[in-house]
């Protein structure tokens, strides 16, 4: 089966193999992404993370019955804005220093502050963005969504994947039971 629905023309299953849930990144109009298609999938064996354009195609697969936990984090994207702030304010005082004309030099100097306050105040202000982490020994599957829009999918792409993973274990009849010695 092609995941041509999803964006990914060149990515199969394996045979007989069906998805059970999928969530997508697509645009407004409900169609994948074509700049930077992503989607994470849930078959009947698999979690499958497939991101990014065909020439720069990431794909992360992980067997269900590997997957020990599943956690959900919010993550801020780190100490970037803070240099990038630093290095405004630095500018504003080279400008406000080096600049002859007062008028310029205040206002070149004020725009250039400003963006570094900007940087800080949305760093503070902004919520992390949600991440789902699969987590089956040493591979783990990140998937970042929106706190309003996929957190249901997500939730439900969990509970799925969790019956399947149960239904496949009693199917095999490997069942863990902790035995006392």
């Amino acid at each position: 089966m092609e995941l041509t629905e999803f964006g990914f023309k060149d990515v199969r299953l394996m045979e007989g193999e069906d998805i059970a849930f999928a969530i997508n990144v697509a645009d407004p109009a409900g169609r994948p992404s074509s700049k930077y298609p992503e989607a994470l999938l849930l078959t009947d064996t698999r979690v499958i993370h497939l991101s990014g354009p065909q020439k720069k195609r990431r794909v992360v697969m992980a067997a269900v019955e590997d997957i020990v936990s599943v956690e959900i984090a919010s993550y801020r994207r780190g100490i970037a804005s803070y240099l990038w702030a630093a290095l405004a304010f630095v500018l504003a005082f080279v400008l406000f220093a080096t600049m002859e004309n007062s008028v310029i030099r205040l206002g070149a100097s004020a725009v250039v502050l400003l963006m570094g306050v900007y940087l800080i105040v949305n760093q503070l202000t902004e919520p992390g963005r949600p991440t789902a982490i699969f987590k089956a020994g040493a591979t783990e599957i990140n998937w970042s969504y929106g706190p309003d829009d996929d957190a249901d999918d997500v939730n439900s792409f969990i509970s799925r994947m969790f019956q399947i993973k149960a239904s496949n274990g009693s199917r095999n009849g490997s069942h863990r039971s902790f035995a006392p010695r």
